[in-house]
């Protein structure tokens, strides 16, 4: 088993709008594409906050296929495209990869 445990920095201002989107869209892709997902969390730095979250995967070659059937799903990709010209509402990331 691996698990990804991923820390998204958040852009100021955009807390509400990158968990609506993590909640509204990427939570359901994930299940749409087999992938476990744990969370969203909010976890408050002394400069800024982060959206955590954790992932599941049977091994490698699992992580790597469900990875690109997710970032190539047509819905992903409007969200991707959407966001072309935007200030993102990720700052940076942040992603400790767990296995057993």
């Amino acid at each position: 088993m691996i698990a990804e445990l991923r820390f998204y920095t958040i852009t100021p201002g955009h807390t509400p709008a990158l968990f609506d989107q993590f909640a509204g869209t990427s939570l359901r892709l994930f299940a749409k594409h087999g992938i476990t997902a744990y969370g969203p969390w909010l976890r408050r730095l002394t400069k800024g906050e982060q959206l955590v979250y954790m992932l599941e995967f049977e091994d490698e070659e699992d992580k790597a296929r469900r990875w690109s059937a997710f970032r190539e799903d047509p819905e992903w990709q409007k969200v991707v495209a959407a966001g072309e010209g935007q200030v993102p509402h990720v700052a940076g990331s942040e992603i400790v990869e767990l296995s057993r």
